[in-house]
């Protein structure tokens, strides 16, 4: 979204990781870090008060309490607004909560919201709309993905999830119309954060049930929103067309009347669609950054914090995928630097973990500094595992008829091409490539229907968890089956832990069970974003934790909330 949740491969990227956290475009006054932002020599599209972009992937879905990709957060970012919204600089800042309150031990949060904010449907934004959106995500019957970012936090949550408690017994109550108190089950560090996820918006009730679950989202006639645009026409697998919300608290904080997404998979026409006037803003690849520097087109790049891996079916026995020793193999013998030099070209580098080097750690330091390297590229100790994994199973190399499903957009496909490359030479396998338009590669790893495949991961919140609670036994992002039960034990501790050395030390433990001793995911590289944007295009936010916003326009909002931290 993961909303930077899963990837769809269309997220070219160039910008070394260790360079920064975030990054932001105002086009035509300066850049993010504050200088004088070059011209990109393309004017862009002829409508001044539109702005098209490109948004690569069809969203699956807008239903914040279903959805778990990039492309529809990039759109719910728009449409929607939460108790908090991040800022340009990726900070928290208050939006529908006016003030805050925060018990004596972290864990309960009381706050006043706005009482100025409405629904596309006419009805006022309240505390109800919270109550209803967290405990309908609670519950088994929405089929949520994303319904463990909720219930793992909130007070009650599990036991909600699981029917033994009542969802009243969760931790939001609606103290009045305009009150809502929100109670976790510890304190929670990156709370704000999760205040401005999709996964905690509001959902107005009556338009819920009213348009059947089964399909909100899934039309522009089909969603009830409350943020600065709607969606004003969908065209599936075309472009989706945001209109400003004239009735928005705030519509002043709109950098542009009309947003239209366009939904390109490939690179080449992105980059003959800049060039001709027909869109603003593009994510480049390998060959169209050469092109770019040829023509003389400015960039502008930002890290967006994402991790590419691999992830393997665990249930799959009978392609040995269920052995330690075979999936291990097969992650050690892809070059990663390689790919990074090769044939990404990019600016990305090795993974050295799941967790990206800019996710922050313990007392400040980053994650990845203080917990180092736990996996890498070595050809002789994939063969050497990959071996015994085939004594272990008692299978040979040819009973394994392995695929790896992948995007079908040109880049899923070229690196996925490395990748079959790199067994057959290491380990002497044929290895068969599958791409999926990216809806259909999620409903496939959803169903389990893969043996491999080749997918991103982008963090929701600036904390390593966000890379590590998705893959124990019973999150819904654990599309592998992956089951370890002290990963799970290493995972739930750490939820509850206060030191945050010791909890830091239980992440790494963690991380190293599942990438290294079990390798049921197998990371490639840490990723950045390098795009071309036209010269008409001024306060567009892009970072890691949001791929594009176009809310951040100067805002008669304020920061007024308060606060009684614990002590």
């Amino acid at each position: 979204m993961k909303m930077k949740k899963i990837l769809a491969m269309g997220l070219a990227s160039a910008m070394v990781l260790s360079l920064g956290a975030c990054g932001s475009s105002d086009a035509g006054s300066g850049s993010s870090d504050g200088t004088e932002k070059t011209s990109t020599g393309f004017a862009g599209t002829p409508d001044e008060d539109t702005y098209v972009v490109d948004l690569r992937a069809e969203p699956p879905e807008l239903n914040s309490i279903l959805t778990t990709d990039v492309a529809s957060g990039d759109i719910l970012r728009e449409v929607m607004v939460g108790l908090y919204k991040l800022d340009e600089n990726d900070t928290p800042q208050p939006d529908l909560a006016e003030t805050t309150e925060v018990s004596d031990d972290g864990c309960t949060y009381t706050m006043t919201l706005r009482q100025d904010a409405k629904w596309t449907n006419g009805e006022p934004v309240t505390a109800n709309d919270f109550v209803f959106s967290y405990q309908t995500i609670c519950s088994k019957e929405a089929a949520s993905s994303y319904a463990f970012i909720v219930y793992d936090n909130l007070l009650n949550g599990n036991e909600v999830y699981e029917g033994t408690m009542d969802p009243s017994e969760l931790g939001v109550k609606a103290l009045d119309d305009y009150t809502l108190q929100v109670t976790f089950e510890n304190p929670i560090p990156y709370a704000k954060h999760l205040f401005s996820f999709a996964s905690y918006y509001p959902m107005n009730q009556k338009a819920y049930e009213e348009i059947g679950a089964d399909v909100y989202g899934d039309e522009a006639d089909k969603i009830v929103t409350n943020g600065a645009y709607t969606i004003s026409e969908w065209t599936h697998n075309d472009h989706i067309t945001l209109t400003k919300n004239e009735d928005f608290y705030d519509p002043d904080r709109c950098a542009v009347g009309t947003i239209r997404y366009t939904m390109m998979n490939d690179a080449n026409t992105r980059m003959n669609a800049f060039q001709g006037g027909q869109t603003d803003c593009i994510n480049l690849g390998a060959d169209q950054m050469d092109q770019a520097e040829q023509l003389g087109i400015h960039t502008e790049s930002y890290v967006d914090n994402g991790n590419w891996y691999i992830q393997f079916n665990t249930q799959k026995t009978d392609k040995g995928l269920d052995n330690a020793n075979i999936r291990r193999g097969l992650g050690m013998a892809i070059d990663t630097q390689s790919l990074c030099d090769n044939i990404l070209r990019n600016g990305s580098v090795p993974a050295t973990g799941l967790v990206p080097t800019t996710i922050t750690g313990a007392n400040g330091e980053k994650y990845r500094d203080a917990v180092g390297d736990v996996i890498s590229y070595n050809a002789e100790e994939a063969k050497k595992a990959f071996e015994q994994g085939l004594q272990e199973t008692g299978l040979s190399a040819d009973d394994l008829h392995l695929s790896i499903l992948c995007d079908d957009q040109t880049s899923g496909q070229r690196d996925a091409e490395f990748f079959q490359a790199q067994w057959k030479e290491v380990l002497g396998i044929d290895v068969e490539i599958t791409p999926q338009p990216f809806k259909s590669r999620l409903d496939s790893m959803d169903n389990g229907d893969f043996d491999m495949v080749y997918a991103g991961w982008s963090p929701d919140y600036n904390d390593p968890m966000t890379f590590l609670d998705m893959f124990t036994t019973t999150n819904g992002n654990n599309y592998g089956k992956y089951s370890n039960a002290q990963y799970d034990e290493l995972i739930a501790n750490a939820m509850k832990e206060g030191d945050v050395v010791a909890r830091q030390d239980m992440l790494a433990q963690a991380e190293k069970i599942v990438t290294n001793d079990d390798a049921a995911i197998f990371p490639l590289y840490f990723s950045g974003v390098t795009y071309a944007v036209s010269d008409k295009v001024q306060n567009m936010t892009r970072t890691g934790f949001q791929e594009f916003d176009f809310t951040d326009a100067p805002s008669s909002s304020s920061d007024s909330t308060t606060e009684e931290a614990a002590e």
